[in-house]
């Protein structure tokens, strides 16, 4: 894996939804409140592997597996919907995810040892706000209908950076599904 001396990365492989399907998104995001944290929508994202902490001499193996490996897989549609949902003690307002699955397989079978193992089955989701501090959200925010699909072109590499309010991201690398490696 690594000899330890390389600096940790937080890091994930997402879907960036269009700009099209984030506009519809915004339609059943909550509005941001003493309670409420609605997630930057400029980062609204389905993860489709999250790799916690790599160390930075893994990232160049981890980039080269999912390069080979995206290359076999075509575009493909993920659908947003049936409705939002409360998660994780209705502290994250998401809404789930379908379609995406077949490429979170092969992201799985491609990066091998280099990362730990999913801890649990790929459940497809797009986060989009969470409760502050200890609260819960309310559960009117549930059940808002939602029923939207976008055409996944690529996958990104993510570093995820915690802050004391959110998540700072800043993509890698991008994958281009059925071809080489985008910028």
């Amino acid at each position: 894996m690594t000899d330890g001396t390389s600096t940790p990365v937080r890091a994930f492989f997402a879907i960036f939804p269009d700009e099209a399907a984030r506009g519809e998104l915004v339609d059943v995001a909550p509005d941001e409140s003493d309670e409420v944290r609605v997630s930057d929508m400029a980062e609204w994202h389905v993860t489709l592997r999250f790799l916690g902490q790599v160390h930075s001499d893994v990232i160049p193996r981890v980039i080269n597996a999912a390069t080979d490996a995206l290359a076999r897989v075509a575009p493909f549609d993920v659908r947003l919907g049936p409705m939002t949902a409360l998660g994780t003690g209705a502290k994250v307002l998401f809404v789930p995810v379908e379609g995406a699955d077949d490429a979170a397989r092969v992201l799985d079978s491609a990066l091998g040892e280099d990362v730990e193992p999913r801890d649990g089955p790929y459940r497809g989701h797009l986060t989009l706000a969470r409760a502050r501090g200890r609260g819960r959200l309310s559960s009117s925010l549930s059940g808002r209908p939602v029923s939207l699909t976008f055409r996944a072109t690529e996958i990104a590499l993510v570093a995820s950076r915690l802050e004391p309010e959110r998540a700072v991201h800043q993509v890698m690398g991008r994958f281009a599904l059925g071809g080489s490696r985008s910028a």
